[in-house]
């Protein structure tokens, strides 16, 4: 069978395993200290990377709380019971990415969870820093902040929401059991300053989202109409073989990489034998059959070392590895004898097709031209002969 192209330059470049282990090695151990707490995953560094940026809102958080239990703002104990369930919920989120436990959910970053725990920390803060709990509103606006980039329509609605009703009980709770430290007056403009504020960074996500999905829409697009666009640069519409200009680069090197090998090469053309009586006999749309036929059944039989590509009209060009066991050439001849017995058109079921064949050694140092000179010289010579051989130039 007729190899990829990715196959056919496998040998020209260093394997990836290969070129990732050698710049392992030579990693300062501050980057290796970096693999160990994010991991050499880029999607996993980047998500445990927002993480730890958001953790800072409870750094700053836990220092309010310490803050607070130093004026006499709180009792210490309600400070220590915060401080301690915030470290448990950033040791655990920062595990799940850690570990690649986060890979199980539809979104990987956990935003909306780790959103919503914030969200409830900060309420927890607000409810016992008495006199200071005006401050930690700034907090609760800010985590939403940090998750506008990456939730998407619904996470964005479920944290305003959660924002607004959790924020809204813990302000009612703290007015009926604490008014002198949580005037209802002041609880009230601090939750129309919630409700205000949470919606609007919400509708804000929802426009990031729907941005970001345009955006990738278009990348897909862009990426779909790039690799057609490779593949028209590389590939024969008609029978799917490689083209002329990607067999000259295959070809090339070829002829590179033998100077390493001993073994070399052969070079042959293949010309469909009375091609222009199919046209003329059965039309145009038959002799494409005959053509997609014929590179079907090529693939089919030459060896996975072998690569063949439309070199122009009827004719195709084949790289040969001279590989043991057995002579490129007998290839060639299996390929023949399974062409005269295949159906190659449901057009005209009884049609036979034959081919000439012109095969060269290629030799070490000569130029690509040069082979394929020799092998259209044989090509010629096996049509004179009398067309359905195949001649080997010396």
């Amino acid at each position: 069978m007729q190899p990829s192209n990715e196959t056919a330059l496998t040998n020209v470049v260093p394997a990836g395993d290969e070129i990732d282990a050698e710049l392992t090695r030579v990693r300062s151990p501050w980057q290796r200290l970096g693999d160990l707490v994010f991991t050499t995953d880029p999607k996993q560094r980047l998500r445990i990377t927002r993480s730890l940026m958001s953790a800072s809102v409870f750094v700053v958080c836990v220092g309010l709380i310490v803050y607070c239990s130093y004026i006499g703002l709180m009792q210490p104990e309600d400070g220590f019971l915060l401080a301690s369930c915030i470290f448990v919920s950033c040791t655990g989120f920062y595990v799940a990415l850690r570990t690649g436990f986060n890979r199980r959910f539809r979104d990987p970053a956990l935003t909306l969870p780790q959103i919503v725990a914030a969200l409830t920390w900060i309420c927890g803060a607000y409810a016992i820093t008495n006199e200071g709990h005006g401050g930690t509103l700034m907090l609760f606006a800010l985590v939403l902040v940090f998750g506008i980039f990456n939730m998407d329509a619904s996470g964005a609605r479920i944290s305003s929401a959660y924002a607004v009703v959790a924020m809204g009980l813990t302000m009612a709770y703290k007015g009926w059991t604490d008014p002198e430290h949580y005037p209802v007056k002041i609880e009230w403009m601090y939750f129309v300053f919630v409700v205000t504020i949470m919606p609007t960074i919400s509708q804000l996500a929802v426009q990031l989202t729907r941005m970001r999905e345009r955006l990738k829409a278009q990348k897909k697009e862009l990426e779909t109409a790039l690799a057609r666009i490779q593949e028209l640069a590389t590939l024969d519409e008609l029978t799917g073989l490689i083209n002329r200009r990607q067999m000259l680069q295959l070809l090339t090197e070829h002829a590179m990489r033998d100077k390493r090998n001993a073994l070399g090469f052969f070079v042959g053309i293949v010309d469909l034998d009375h091609f222009k009586r199919v046209n003329d006999t059965w039309g145009h749309g038959v002799g494409d059959e005959v053509l997609r036929g014929f590179a079907q059944e090529a693939r089919r039989v030459l060896r996975e070392t072998d690569v063949i590509a439309r070199w122009g009209g009827e004719e195709f060009l084949l790289i040969m590895p001279a590989t043991p066991p057995g002579h490129p050439r007998t290839g060639v001849e299996r390929l023949r004898d399974c062409l005269a017995k295949l159906q190659i058109s449901t057009s005209v079921p009884d049609l036979r097709v034959s081919f000439s064949a012109g095969l060269t050694s290629y030799r070490k140092g000569e130029a690509i031209d040069v082979a394929i000179e020799r092998a259209d010289k044989a090509l010629y010579e096996a049509k004179s002969g009398g067309r359905n051989r195949t001649i080997e130039a010396e």
